[in-house]
């Protein structure tokens, strides 16, 4: 798979005393406007103490969120102590814990330290369980790094964090701890193989290439799948798929692939992922300012890859059929043009405004295809779709469009376990009627006004009465400028893939699965405000 080597990262985790864990590396969080060391700490050692004693009174290190100090100790079995700023106690959270773990082991890393040892305690905000699951997250996610073409790796192959030390305060949490990290780290390591993916450069990344990824998840976790390659495609007739595609000489696929967690159950969750390998705009070709960022805008289709290879490792029972449209969007001879019409796999016929309001168009045929033939009972889709999203909620809140009301309440409940932002936008008829075509059935284009929400508007044509979810992550796939996400969250990037959507996705599973009695709730239609 299309992943960079591993770190052998284990984890020990144990109830002694902290000033006895072996470890090479101490992570303390501080709390802002305390003075004093939480009681929890009391039991290290003099020279630990004291030297963390001078640094809280002088103000050294005030306790803001991720503010860091490092204390050296020689002659000491610890080497160093990494303090970090976790914020005000009251504002205290299970993110902002993922936050400063994801700060503490980037400094491990760059300390060149082996391990790291984590206490858990009193002061925070949940049982044991979840902190080592967040622990881990902020681990796994926040020492991400994608050097795969780098022949300069600033030797960080040899200076991997290989050890985390878990200290709980009672033999009892234990277990508890041990199942929250390995739950954790699957969850982290689904995000960071999707990063991976997205980060793939564009003339690897093909269509081709993103169906092998797909392939080798399924042989890993046995798994069924169906990758369509052109032909096929031909014979289905998506014509959606197969107009983006026609520009370039990479063909487009179709992946299908599909886990089954509950056999004896008959509801099955759908999951369509945007998966333009690389998009110029096509005829409409896109300004040349950052446009080697557009292999991103697959993104929607690797979170979907990521989330199902994730709920099929931690072994949720909910059935989920993933249908994965893969294109490039390139300008040629045989390219798509505006004025083109289409026919959609659906038979409805699409008048071509622009060329680069592609995803819309492979979309529709994917989700005709996985509610009208695979009748999959609920469909959520993630896509970079719209600049307009970009514009409305910037690059730390994903817009948010439904059918069902219950679904979507489904998803935000998900969405705060994962600490990842959704926002509630409107689907009113009349940006139906503003995607209403001249000469054919549809137009792929309403125009600049309202953009997210008329694309969103036209997708709706595509999946009937199928209870729905549309996921545009335009903003929030990709860092590149906006370093708010990242200030908040550390165990984001600065730059590149996010992974946005894997965590939450996997977390709307297991809440389906646990409110199976629940779901024919689902076709409650969406109340708009």
């Amino acid at each position: 798979m299309s992943q960079e080597k591993k770190s052998a990262m284990n984890v020990e985790i144990t109830c002694s005393p902290i000033h006895k864990v072996a470890a090479s590396s101490l992570f303390l969080p501080v709390f802002e406007e305390e003075k004093s060391l939480n009681p929890h700490f009391s039991k290290l050692d003099k020279t630990c103490a004291d030297v963390i004693a001078r640094i809280l009174e002088t103000g050294e290190n005030s306790g803001k969120f991720k503010e860091f100090s490092i204390v050296h100790l020689a002659n000491h079995p610890i080497s160093r102590i990494i303090l970090v700023g976790a914020g005000k106690r009251k504002d205290f959270s299970l993110n902002k814990w993922r936050g400063i773990l994801a700060k503490a082991a980037r400094i491990a890393r760059r300390a060149k330290s082996p391990d790291l040892a984590v206490p858990f305690g009193p002061f925070l905000p949940c049982n044991s369980q979840d902190a080592a699951q967040a622990a881990a997250e902020g681990i796994y996610l926040g020492l991400y790094r994608y050097e795969k073409f780098k022949n300069d790796k600033n030797g960080s192959e040899n200076n991997l964090l290989k050890k985390i030390h878990l200290v709980v305060s009672e033999e009892k949490e234990m277990e508890a701890a041990r199942k929250g990290w390995e739950k954790g780290k699957i969850l982290a390591e689904a995000a960071n193989f999707t990063r991976n993916l997205i980060n793939e450069p564009p003339n690897i990344m093909i269509p081709a290439f993103f169906a092998d990824q797909a392939r080798a998840v399924a042989k890993l976790l046995n798994l069924e799948i169906l990758v369509l390659e052109k032909d096929e495609i031909e014979k289905l007739e998506m014509g959606g798929l197969l107009s983006v595609g026609k520009g370039s000489s990479n063909p487009p696929r179709l992946v299908i692939l599909k886990y089954q967690g509950n056999p004896k159950s008959k509801f099955t969750l759908g999951l369509v992922g945007k998966g333009i390998t690389f998009d110029s705009g096509g005829i409409s070709i896109k300004p040349s300012e950052n446009m080697h960022t557009m292999t991103s805008d697959m993104s929607g289709a690797a979170a979907c890859l990521g989330a199902l290879k994730a709920a099929a490792e931690l072994k949720i029972p909910l059935n989920i059929l993933s249908v994965i449209p893969l294109a490039e969007n390139l300008p040629d001879g045989k390219a798509y043009k505006p004025g083109d019409i289409v026919k959609m796999y659906s038979g409805k016929t699409v008048e071509i405004i622009n060329t680069d309001a592609e995803g819309r168009m492979i979309l529709g045929d994917a989700l005709a295809y996985i509610t009208k033939t695979l009748k999959v009972d609920a469909v959520v889709d993630l896509a970079t779709l719209t600049g307009g999203v970009v514009v409305a909620l910037g690059q730390t809140v994903s817009g948010v469009f439904s059918s069902s009301e219950p679904f979507f309440q489904m998803l935000m409940k998900s969405a705060e376990k994962s600490s990842e932002k959704f926002w509630p936008l409107p689907l009113f008829e009349e940006y139906g009627t503003q995607m209403k075509g001249t000469l054919a059935d549809l137009k792929n284009s309403g125009g600049r006004y309202g953009s997210p929400c008329t694309a969103a508007a036209f997708l709706k044509e595509f999946v009937g009465e199928t209870p729905w979810l549309h996921l545009d992550i335009a903003g929030t796939a990709y860092m590149e400028s906006d370093k708010t996400a990242y200030q908040q969250n550390p165990y984001l990037p600065k730059n590149g893939a996010t992974g946005i959507g894997v965590r939450t996705l996997v977390y709307l599973a297991e809440e389906l699965s646990q409110n199976m009695s629940q779901l024919s709730s689902l076709k409650e239609v969406m109340v708009e405000s």
